[in-house]
């Protein structure tokens, strides 16, 4: 009976290595956005607001509330014809995005 609770705990000491390991090497990949794979993840902040100024329309559609695809991509060409938003107000320049959309985002949105 030793013997088999000596194996088990060899077992289970070799499982929790080989994930210690895995963590050691792929822990710092699997925690950074990698954009050239689609990942989006790195446009949205810690706080959970997204970054208006690098977020593609895909991920603005899918973020804010009463924006879809075709408001999303009238921010994204606006920044791409004025520059970057200086600040969150500027947004009420966009054609379709007016004040009640900005209050309803406004916790939603950062300026990077």
């Amino acid at each position: 009976m030793t013997t088999h609770h000596n194996m088990t705990f060899k077992n289970i000491f070799l499982i929790g290595f080989c994930f210690a390991t895995f963590l050691f090497f792929f822990g710092p990949q699997l925690s950074h956005a990698d954009e050239s794979t689609g990942d989006t993840s790195s446009l949205i902040a810690s706080s959970g607001k997204i970054n208006i100024n690098e977020a593609d329309a895909n991920l603005i559609a899918q973020t804010l509330k009463g924006v879809g695809l075709k408001k999303a991509e009238a921010i994204v060409a606006y920044r791409q014809t004025y520059g970057d938003f200086a600040n969150i107000h500027e947004l009420a320049e966009v054609r379709g995005i007016g004040t009640t959309t900005l209050e309803k985002n406004a916790h939603l949105i950062a300026i990077d």
